[in-house]
């Protein structure tokens, strides 16, 4: 085939030109994403019921709800959590389920459910979660100038959702603008308690007065002589002037409302705020379209927030939490890679080959692999994303190596006096076979990721299939496009004022040097062989040592602080206090965004929260000052506020909330064993302070509580004045400005009616309320009213079968299972709870076991690939046995560094592994190649050492200075691929002084006894 293509150029040259052209016109259509489109196998239920306990939530509509959801079929866990007046349930399902199907199951079971949930229920809103939910960036508005009065705030609010929110969602690359922050109006009634009095008009009056002059009946076709008329009933509020001008029957007399009542338009009353740095603002979460580009989206926001300065310059806009820095930073660092490989590929060939030619080769492959992987990225449906895009930054030295293998051996043809087209011909035909054994090994030790349960094979399998569309193509461009653009180079035979400087320098002493080693290696071999036993032991040490965690620890400006006061302070106060202790650190924070109370986020991943809790995200001035703030804030919170729950934490990327890398290391969920209830406060609070004291430096914190206040009715009293139940409750919910009569129906809102009254403390309320009987007599609310507190839950959390209490322990330990087990029999030694235990230490020893899973299969699959390789059961145990040696050398340097084992660590050593085994598959080709024409055992052991000496040495020399870029980088994407580019350069730094000696070591090992003459 070589011979075919060399003598064709022009075919060739064209052919890939052509190619080269669609994959141009490919990058252009490609979707340019932070992830890739998939489906994260999670469903939530979203619950809304105002006005309820969350006891009350939970009893009657969670529980019921429970029983049918955990009937869905191929559901791997559900977690629900009642709140005050709403609940959420998430479903978790095996990877691999059809979300699609499993979305409409959920609705099914939800509709089954409805007949016995309360009547009154609002249908619970079901979502499904995909990668592409996640918000790209954030929008903030808010009014400019220090004029922050409630009523242009209002404006502002209608302003953002009917116009600024409808305008970004009209974007093309925009699914939604998911909003929070907004304050709603409406209309309130406050009657005249002296006037109503004196004409004996009770608030049931008014309540049935507003109901009458609200209804819409419908529509009836009626006919008039030859004509059909749709004839309207209507009679609906509209206004404001239409509730003041409702007449209302007072004994003999007609009064309109407004007479007898103060009636106008107010704030509800917000149970959340949201602060761009110290003003109250609106926050815009802009979700990108699956298909869009990324580049695309952020021009056309910069574009439109500018026209939305122009037209609107009393409001101000300003983007916050940008995502797209870590797509930037990913294909920054593929720049980086390219340039660096290119650069670095360019001076090893120089100063190996001593030619200037060679190396436009390699700056030629490299490109062009890349373009033709991106119309295959095009033809497969693959999106440019941080997924791809890592995996094609990894095959970039990949794609060198194939290249250099290729010219190397061609130039060893020219060397021995071969022809110049032989010797392209021959040193192409030469190397095809164990290249595609690399190549395929390479892929063998990817591939299996894609295996990995959950998120993380969806997540995987772009980069497996990103890094084997990679090499494959690379081999093709290097045995096809490589050989015949030689040939042209050189079929002038002239040599440039470049060539003749650089082949001045000589290496010829390499060989010799190599082969002294060889010697050394040989006349110790006992000793040298036992070295590499203790290596091989030293890897198992050292990952017995080597802390375990799921992502690697990196510098952070970002931070999130969430807290709970446990108090029942209302969303002003929590704001003050916010504010006052972030003003020790003003100097330091660049920018602040308080999500304080509850939110109305539709998508509300980490935002679930009661109007006592608070999310703030700060940017910092830098990494230095960072480890301060985050020391300082919760020392501060805990002295003032010794009640108050907090936490914090660097702000989570997108890739690290798919994985839930902030979750806690271990959680343990207590429940009572036979009720499946929870614990009450009092033995909760005694079992945390046993495991405190058992384990001081877990940092446990107490489950978020809060005081109620429970209202009873006196039943005995109700009947002896003569009162209702529900006139009672009316009474007090007026009282408590929260008694809603009615909905006015405006333009473009629905605006809810309430009946008011003057804001006064609760004692006040119950002793100076009066409620009218039905003899028309007024009986002092606090006659037939008890109030109780009690000391509760805040929230009510549970799982697949039963409630539980979460004990979040940070707490670290090489041994997980002998922990868990000495908390399960610490607290279940009386027989009356129950635990089970989730959280990172848990989720990370799955994904180790996995992982151990998956390295198993690779070896299998390596085994294969390299016994049809050598067509030997026995030559592929010896690149086999490289791989634990290779991984020690990645394990130490990790040591050395203070890195940990994760997920960047662990595809660092995927990556070597790959890498590494190519040298020795060479190696070995070369050697069975040479004893296959009649060299004897040693001699073709020290030829093919020779041969192979400088393609090993440029090879790991490009990879390892290709990745160690990473070390010296600031951004976060460096430091994300840090612990990746530390196992790749202490494996390839071990692994090429396994490959030169103890492979050609143990090679001997196995074949000496079929010598019958060794040559010393």
């Amino acid at each position: 085939m070589v011979n075919f293509l060399i003598h064709r150029p022009v075919a060739v040259i064209m052919t890939f030109l052509a190619i080269l052209m669609l994959g141009l016109v490919a990058s252009r259509r490609l979707p340019v994403s932070l992830m890739p489109d998939i489906d994260i196998p999670e469903i939530t239920v979203a619950v809304t019921r105002p006005d309820v306990s969350a006891r009350e939530i939970e009893n009657s509509i969670v529980a019921v709800l429970r029983r049918n959801l955990i009937q869905v079929p191929d559901l791997r866990d559900l977690r629900t959590e009642s709140r005050n007046g709403s609940a959420l349930l998430r479903l978790s399902f095996e990877y691999g389920t059809e979300i699609n199907m499993a979305f409409m199951e959920v609705n099914e079971k939800i509709d089954a459910a409805m007949n016995t949930l309360p009547r009154d229920l609002q249908r619970p809103r079901v979502i499904k979660a995909s990668a592409t939910d996640l918000p790209v960036f954030m929008v903030n508005l808010f009014v400019k100038g220090s004029n922050q009065s409630e009523e242009r705030f209002l404006e502002l609010s209608e302003f953002a959702e009917t116009v600024i929110k409808r305008r970004i969602e009209q974007v093309p690359e925009v699914a939604m603008a998911d909003i929070t922050g907004q304050v709603r109006r409406e209309i309130f009634v406050m009657p005249d308690e002296y006037k109503m009095r004196s004409l004996g008009v009770t608030e049931n009056d008014i309540r049935i007065a507003v109901e009458r002059n609200n209804i819409n009946i419908g529509s009836i076709l009626v006919k008039d002589g030859k004509y059909l008329y749709n004839l309207e009933f209507s009679s609906y509020l509209k206004d404001v002037e239409d509730i003041r001008n409702i007449i209302i029957k007072a004994g003999t007399r007609l009064v309109r409302l407004h007479e007898i009542s103060s009636i106008g338009t107010r704030q509800v009353r917000p149970t959340g705020f949201y602060y761009y740095n110290d003003k109250q603002a609106i926050n815009l979460a802009i979700i990108k379209q699956t298909t869009a580009k990324m580049a695309d989206l952020e021009k056309q926001m910069e574009r439109l927030t500018g026209l939305f300065r122009d037209d609107y310059p009393q409001i101000e806009f300003e983007i916050s939490q940008d995502q797209t820095t870590i797509l930037d930073f990913s294909l920054s660092n593929l720049k980086q890679n390219l340039i660096a490989g290119g650069t670095l590929a360019f001076l090893v060939m120089f100063l190996f080959l001593r030619d200037a030619k060679s190396p436009l080769l390699i700056g030629l492959s490299i490109p062009a692999s890349l373009i033709i992987s991106i119309l295959f990225f095009h033809l497969v449906g693959l999106s440019i994303n941080i997924i791809s895009l890592s995996g094609l930054i990894l095959g970039v030295g990949m794609m060198i190596d194939n290249s250099i293998i290729v010219t190397d051996n061609i130039c060893q043809y020219i060397d021995r006096g071969e022809s110049l087209s032989k010797a392209c011909i021959k040193g192409t035909n030469e190397v095809i076979r164990p290249l595609i054994s690399s190549v395929l090994t390479t892929c063998a030790v990817f591939i299996p990721l894609i295996f990995l349960s959950g998120i993380s094979g969806a997540l995987f399998y772009d980069q497996a299939i990103a890094i084997t569309i990679g090499l494959f193509v690379s081999l093709v461009v290097a045995i096809t496009l490589l050989p015949t653009m030689y040939r042209l180079l050189y079929l002038s035979g002239r040599e440039g004022f470049i060539t003749r400087m650089i082949r001045k320098i000589s290496f010829s002493h390499l060989e010799e040097r190599y082969e002294r080693g060889m010697k050394f290696f040989f006349r110790f071999r006992i000793p040298m062989l036992i070295c590499f036993i203790l290596i091989l032991g030293s890897a198992g040490l050292l990952f017995i040592s080597l802390e375990k965690e799921k992502f690697p620890k990196v510098r952070h400006d970002e931070l999130v602080l969430t807290l709970d006061w446990n108090e029942n302070i209302d969303i002003g106060e929590s704001r003050r206090r916010i504010y006052e202790i972030l003003e020790r650190y003003s100097d330091d924070i660049l920018q602040i965004n308080a999500f304080i109370g509850e939110q109305q986020f539709i998508f509300n991943r980490g935002y679930e929260q009661g109007y006592t809790e608070a999310r703030i995200y700060l940017r910092t001035t830098g990494f230095e000052v960072t480890p301060a703030i985050e020391d300082g804030l919760v020392e501060d919170i805990s002295a003032r506020y010794p009640g108050a729950v907090a936490s914090i934490a660097p702000q989570e990327n997108i890739f690290e909330k798919l994985f839930s890398a902030s979750e806690a290391p271990l959680i343990a969920e207590v429940s009572l064993l036979r009720e499946k209830k929870v614990p009450d406060v009092n033995r909760m609070t005694g079992i945390i302070n046993e495991l405190s004291a058992r384990y001081p430096d877990a940092g446990i914190s107490y489950p978020a509580l809060e005081d109620k206040m429970v209202v009873k009715l006196d039943p005995e009293k109700l009947l002896l004045y003569d009162l209702s139940a529900s006139s009672v409750y009316s009474r007090l919910r007026t009282a408590f400005n929260e008694n809603m009569i009615g909905e006015l129906r405006s333009s473009n809102e629905i605006l809810p009616i309430k009946m008011a009254d003057d804001e006064k403390l609760i004692h006040n309320i119950i002793s100076e309320s009066m409620v009218m009987n039905s003899r028309g007599t007024e009986i002092p609310v606090s006659q037939v009213v008890k109030i109780e507190r009690i000391h509760g839950y805040k929230t009510i959390k549970g799982g697949m079968y039963s409630e539980y209490v979460p004990i979040e322990m940070h707490i670290a330990t090489r041994s997980g299972s002998r922990l868990t087990s000495e908390i399960r029999n610490m607290l279940t030694a009386d027989n009356e709870l129950d635990v089970r235990f989730s959280g990172a230490l848990i989720s990370g020893q799955q994904t180790f076991r996995e992982l151990a899973i998956v390295l198993a299969i690779a070896l299998l699959l390596l085994f294969f690939i390299l016994a049809a390789q050598f067509e030997s059961l026995v030559l592929p145990f010896i690149v086999l046995i490289e791989i634990p040696l290779d991984i020690a050398g990645a394990l130490l340097l990790l040591k050395l560094f203070g890195a940990t084992i994760n997920l960047m660590s662990m595809i660092g050593i995927i990556v070597m592994s790959g890498i590494i085994i190519n040298d020795s598959i060479l190696k070995i080709d070369t050697i069975n190649r040479l004893r296959l024409s009649g060299v004897g055992l040693m001699e073709s052991i020290y030829t093919g050492g020779s041969r192979r000496l400088k393609p090993i040495i440029m090879t790991s020399i490009t990879t390892i200075f290709a990745t160690m870029f990473f070390l010296f980088g600031s951004d976060i994407g460096s430091e994300l691929q840090k612990p990746l580019a530390l196992a790749v350069i202490g494996g390839m730094s071990l692994g090429t002084f396994v490959s030169l000696y103890f492979i050609p070591l143990a090679y001997w090992a196995i074949y000496r006894k079929r010598e019958t003459t060794i040559q010393n």
